[in-house]
């Protein structure tokens, strides 16, 4: 098997040539004379075997090297072996990218390749028929010429790339995501049609708005009625089947006029913006406050409610938000607790951010639900009688979408039997000086 050339070879060469010279320049003298042609003989083939090799690579384009002799055998045997490999690699990354390109046309979101400078590289179907694109026709245009929406290229010299890029063409409504870097600074462009989705929402926001809407005058004149007939009763019927009914009725008609706040604060939330006018937000009074009114209600609470709150706490944003937070919150560990169970809120400064904790000693929530309870009308036990727990299941949408228009977001620890712990950080963007 061929090799590289070994020292030992190519003095064995040497000897070779140079020996027939001396025995020359015995019989005829002049030993440098035939020395000196024996080397020029030696330049003459090297030379040749250059010729052939220069030939090979930049005017044949063979294959196949020509046949190497003699010390020249390995380096062209490893020129071929080289091409061989070359060709293997060369034909792997084909392969890939065919199997790239059938993998990427298949899928249902249009997908684009650009430069870093957002010249067109490649795209499938789905974008040509999305975004208008011609493959391979548009090759090397700027796709910023190609999709003609100033926005889209503010966002891309921008660079922060985190967030999705919402853009409205034809009367479509599409989700794009940029990847930068992607193989050598490329730039990678997926695009998803979110229209029947986007139209989907709006129409279950428009639902609960008309629904809260039509539900509270009723419920008004219902509430009102229930009140004067329940003034009207005779004292000898206060304990009558009449009497209980009424209370009934007054009670679930305050429950649903409550399920209708929250419905209304949560579509709100929803459709809004973070919030009206940015303001600053007494924190620390907030979280006081409410305590306080608590503890007038149920001054037994104070034994088993304790809190940590560092004074004077204050974050830019909106007082109406950050109180459903904290009210929500503290009731909900409150209100899915048996008595008395011991709960602690925290609120503190943590570097350049603010900490608020509530952590209670109650029965604990399981694994399988923690990452469901934001949503919407989401309750642990379904099967639980609803007037026991007094829960609507919004409360944790609430603040779920309160959170996140404060670039925030809700933290849930619980094990069951010993108790959870629901918190929030607010970054320094919020904090004030």
């Amino acid at each position: 098997m061929l090799g590289h050339l070994s020292p030992k070879q190519f003095l064995l060469e040497l000897f070779l040539l140079y020996l027939p010279a001396i025995v020359l320049s015995f019989f005829f003298g002049s030993l440098f004379l035939w020395l000196f042609l024996a080397t020029l003989l030696l330049l003459l083939w090297h030379y040749r075997q250059l010729y052939r090799l220069s030939r090979w690579i930049w005017i044949d384009h063979n294959f196949y090297p020509p046949e190497g002799k003699s010390s020249w055998l390995p380096i062209f045997h490893g020129l071929h072996r080289m091409r061989i490999e070359q060709r293997k690699e060369r034909n792997r990354l084909l392969d890939f990218i065919r199997y790239f390109r059938k993998g990427a046309e298949a899928m249902p979101d249009a997908t684009i390749l650009c430069d870093k400078e957002g010249r067109l590289n490649w795209c499938n179907p789905q974008a040509e028929a999305m975004l208008k694109l011609r493959w391979p026709q548009d090759e090397r245009q700027s796709i910023f010429n190609l999709i003609r929406t100033p926005e889209i290229l503010e966002y891309f010299k921008a660079g922060d790339y985190s967030e999705p890029f919402h853009l409205k063409l034809d009367q479509r409504e599409l989700e794009c995501r940029f990847y930068y870097p992607y193989i050598e600074n490329n730039l990678l462009i997926i695009a998803r049609d979110i229209t029947d989705r986007e139209m989907a929402e709006r129409t279950r926001q428009t639902f609960f708005a008309n629904v809260n809407h039509e539900l509270r005058v009723p419920l008004t004149v219902i509430k009102g009625y229930v009140e004067m007939l329940q003034s009207n009763l005779p004292e000898s019927e206060q304990e009558s089947f009449e009497a209980k009914a009424l209370d009934r009725i007054e009670e679930q008609a305050e429950r649903l006029h409550s399920l209708v706040i929250q419905l209304m604060a949560l579509t709100r939330l929803e459709t809004g913006a973070k919030w009206d006018q940015a303001e600053v937000v007494p924190l620390s009074q907030l979280t006081i406050a409410m305590l306080d009114d608590y503890y007038q209600q149920h001054p037994e609470s104070r034994d088993y409610i304790t809190a940590e709150i560092t004074p004077n706490l204050e974050v830019i944003g909106s007082s109406d938000q950050l109180k459903q937070v904290i009210l929500n919150l503290f009731y909900n560990a409150i209100e899915h607790n048996p008595p008395h169970t011991p709960i602690h809120l925290t609120l503190k400064r943590e570097q350049n951010r603010i900490l608020f904790e509530l952590c209670d000693k109650g029965k604990g929530i399981p694994p399988m639900h923690l990452h469901k309870l934001t949503e919407r009308f989401y309750r642990v036990d379904s099967s639980r009688n609803r007037d026991q727990s007094g829960g609507s299941g919004l409360g944790l949408a609430i603040v779920k979408h309160a959170l996140n228009n404060h670039d925030s977001q809700l933290e849930i620890r619980s094990e069951v039997g010993k108790g959870s712990c629901f918190s929030f950080h607010l970054n320094s963007e919020a904090l004030t000086d």
